[in-house]
């Protein structure tokens, strides 16, 4: 069989595309050429590749699973208080908290069918809300219907407060604020809110404390830790030396001092390590450093013993130095959390892309953008279980900086491919905290 042909065999298919790079067949994932408005197109599929040919009429909706409930927006509120977005909305809008049906697509995307007959709940649930009323215990108010209802009422306090929200983080308050009405509604965002600022505040605490961890680190490193010090998550990292521990830590520096002596010597090399920082004058065994010697300089060392430098052991620090300025040059970067990514080694932005891609894919997920914001890291805005999140990753990990939801503090711990399953479960328990809304 010539494997070839049938990479090079042309299909078409009538399929729903929503925008983005891609477009979903019954079976596979394919890759849009070119994008067009979103919309019914018949494409010509090549491999994996759908090139978006003339508009077509919808094919295949019968066999699709059929979803009711009632319209807020641009979304389908069902049992459950679930609001999904719908897709291919009609020019005309359906009149608020309408009953409609939808098809589940293949990808799980919602498609719009069309509104169904009404009766009196929906027309007093309309009047309710057209007159800031609650909906109390009205009978007859369907689940769904009643769920609309309260979205509807969370949106406008939503205008009042200026505080945002996504329906999965007041879903297990909505039947409340049915209810009870608009002063409910507000009571929910503001303790959204509340969340969200106490979240961000211990972001921001954890930051300092990372911060001023790796401040310390460099510092005890150069020239010891002088007192008890803990890392960003409280463990401690270092403590002072104890008199016997002291004692031991200066006999163990002055046999290595001893030993770099008798090495140096023999190979005519300078008494100071990579770095080049020479030990200053009459500072017997005690560490002081300085940036380097000069020609002709007496130092003393570990056993206080005073020598002085010829012009070849000069030459040969001045050269050993200048490698170590060259090193250091090239890994500036790594400290302020750029690395590579920021020297020689960054991704194309097409490479960029396609990797996000691939990762949200396998978790479900669909990328909507990206983009980078510098310091080595990206911005990805993608759509879970119909709803948006805005995430800050790491550019040559895809490590999350800052997963846009509240994640305790934990965001470093997940990856853009594992984030998504930490959502769905967040969803699920009602505990979803959104902190980027744009």
């Amino acid at each position: 069989m010539d494997y070839r042909k049938l990479l090079g065999k042309v299909e078409s298919a009538v399929l729903p595309y929503f925008g983005g790079g891609t477009v979903d067949a019954p079976s596979r994932r394919l890759r849009v050429t070119e994008p067009v408005a979103p919309g019914w197109w018949r494409f010509e599929v090549k491999g994996r590749e759908a090139t978006a040919r003339e508009p077509a009429a919808p094919e295949g909706l019968e066999a699709l699973p059929r979803v009711r409930g009632h319209v807020w927006g641009t979304r389908l509120v069902r049992e459950g208080a679930v609001a999904e977005p719908l897709a291919l909305m009609p020019e005309e809008e359906p009149p608020r908290l309408s009953p409609v049906t939808a098809r589940r697509w293949h990808d799980g995307t919602l498609l719009f069918e069309g509104v169904e007959f009404e009766g009196e709940a929906e027309e007093t649930a309309r009047r309710a809300l057209e007159e800031d009323r609650a909906l109390g215990d009205a009978r007859g108010v369907s689940a769904s219907l009643r769920a609309a209802f309260g979205f509807a009422v969370l949106e406008a306090a939503s205008r009042g407060t200026g505080i945002p929200f996504a329906p999965v983080e007041a879903r297990a308050r909505v039947l409340d604020v049915a209810r009870e009405g608009r002063a409910e509604a507000e009571r929910c965002l503001r303790g959204l809110a509340e969340e969200r600022a106490r979240f961000l505040r211990m972001q921001a605490e954890q930051e300092a404390r990372r911060e001023e961890a790796e401040t310390r680190a460099w510092t005890h490193r150069e020239h010891g830790a002088p007192e008890v010090w803990r890392d960003a998550e409280g463990r401690e990292i270092a403590r002072p030396l104890s008199g016997r521990e002291r004692e031991r830590w200066d006999a163990l520096h002055a046999l290595e001092a001893r030993a770099r002596i008798r090495h140096e010597s023999s190979t005519s090399e300078p008494p100071w390590g990579q770095d080049g920082r020479g030990v200053e004058r009459g500072q017997r065994g005690r560490g002081v450093v300085r940036d380097g010697p000069e020609r002709g300089d007496a130092w003393r060392d570990a056993e206080g013993r005073e020598t002085t430098l010829s012009s070849r052991e000069h030459e040969t620090w001045e050269a050993r130095r200048d490698d170590s300025a060259r090193a250091s040059s090239r890994t500036s970067g790594t400290r302020d959390g750029r690395g590579p990514t920021r020297h020689g080694h960054r991704r194309s932005e097409s490479d960029v892309g396609a990797w996000v891609e691939r990762a949200l894919d396998k978790a479900g997920a669909r990328l909507l953008a990206h983009r980078r914001l510098g310091d080595g890291l990206l911005e990805v805005v993608y759509t879970f279980m119909g709803e948006r999140f805005v995430t800050v990753v790491e550019a040559a990990t895809l490590r999350v900086r800052d997963a846009g939801v509240c994640l305790a503090g934990a965001d470093t711990r997940v990856t853009l491919e594992s984030l998504p399953s930490v959502l769905k479960e967040a969803i699920e328990t009602d505990a979803l905290v959104i902190t980027r809304h744009v």
